[in-house]
């Protein structure tokens, strides 16, 4: 175990980027451990922000593991804060975080949250430093730290998907509709080649509901390039690689249905960001004004967590790999000169 009792701040906060950066695991649990032994202590006192940045930074190494110790002792302290801090009154009509939120690449908060220092750079015009170490907004970061290590289990987070995301979704959409506006081939491929390495459980179980929605596509008469069908293989062996083996908590009828391609063509990029979720969890009827709390995945007959589950998850890529393996196998059957291509 490494001592980091008497570690600065500063140092501290240098081992969590280092963490979030290159994911030692063995040198992970006593920094996430120690940040949520803190904030649990005080999670409204005068250095909460501090402790909510170092989860944060961390967050995107908890998502990508089984529960464990130290990523319930997060949660739990992360909850605990913003619950506290969130219920503080504000005059703010919005806060640093919300803006944020759209650069939030594949879940991983890669810039300067400003909550350790209290301020931010200067942008058009605004200069108001007291916003950023306003409870409203150190509670904002806290809900979407939550929302990465354990997807749809917090309300008030601000729907919206990512800019890039909801373009996507755009471009998906025409694809699975057959009236493609841009290179389907081109799409296809991009969208296989897409996951991330140490994907978030968001970002994974995003990728591979994209794949199954677009699979018909990729192995129909439409595409006459045999590279396309293949590289889907090869990015859902890959992802199927990175699934836990855990064991299914639903029951019959629970998990998402996903005949409707354009529908699961637009979660597969919801479930990739905090405000993608968030916008899934409106429409399933969940009110952002109640307090925050782990949520039981919503008020309807499927439960909005099934969308992360891995049993379905692992049913859905067997599925997907079936269709685009049949697609193969056509292509295999044809001789080489009716293999045009792109």
């Amino acid at each position: 175990m490494i001592d980091i009792t008497d570690l600065t701040v500063e140092q501290l906060a240098e081992a969590w980027q280092r963490i979030r950066d290159t994911f030692p695991a063995h040198e992970v649990d006593p920094y996430v451990l120690d940040c949520a032994r803190r904030l649990s202590a005080d999670p409204g006192g005068e250095q909460a922000h501090v402790w909510v940045s170092g989860l944060l930074a961390m967050s995107g190494h908890l998502a990508r593991r089984p529960v464990r110790e130290a990523e319930r002792a997060a949660l739990d302290a992360l909850r605990a804060a913003a619950k506290e801090l969130g219920g503080r009154a504000c005059s703010h009509e919005d806060h640093p975080y919300e803006a944020e939120m759209d650069s939030m690449e594949d879940e991983i908060w890669l810039g300067d949250n400003g909550l350790l220092t209290g301020e931010l750079p200067a942008q058009d015009g605004d200069t108001d430093a007291g916003k950023v170490l306003c409870p409203g907004n150190v509670a904002g970061w806290a809900r979407l730290a939550v929302d990465v290590i354990a997807p749809l289990t917090v309300r008030r987070i601000p729907v919206g998907a990512p800019t890039h995301h909801q373009s996507s979704i755009n471009t998906l959409s025409g694809i699975v509709n057959d009236y493609p506006y841009c290179d389907p081939y081109e799409v296809l491929v991009g969208e296989a080649d897409c996951l991330p390495a140490r994907p978030t459980r968001g970002v994974l179980a995003g990728y591979l509901v994209t794949m199954n929605a677009t699979c018909w596509y990729a192995a129909s008469e439409r595409v006459t390039d045999r590279s396309v069908p293949a590289a889907m293989v090869k990015g859902v062996e890959a992802a199927v690689a990175l699934l836990d083996d855990g064991p299914c908590a639903h029951g019959p009828g629970e998990h998402p249905d996903t005949a409707d391609p354009d529908h699961a063509s637009q979660v597969g990029y919801l479930l990739r960001s905090p405000g993608g979720r968030a916008e899934i969890a409106e429409y399933h009827g969940w009110d952002e004004e109640d307090e925050d709390e782990v949520d039981d995945g919503g008020d309807g007959d499927e439960p909005l967590d099934a969308w992360l589950c891995p049993a379905f998850l692992h049913e859905l890529a067997s599925e997907t790999i079936d269709t685009l393996t049949q697609a193969l196998a056509a292509f295999d059957d044809e001789p080489a000169e009716s293999q045009d291509g792109a």
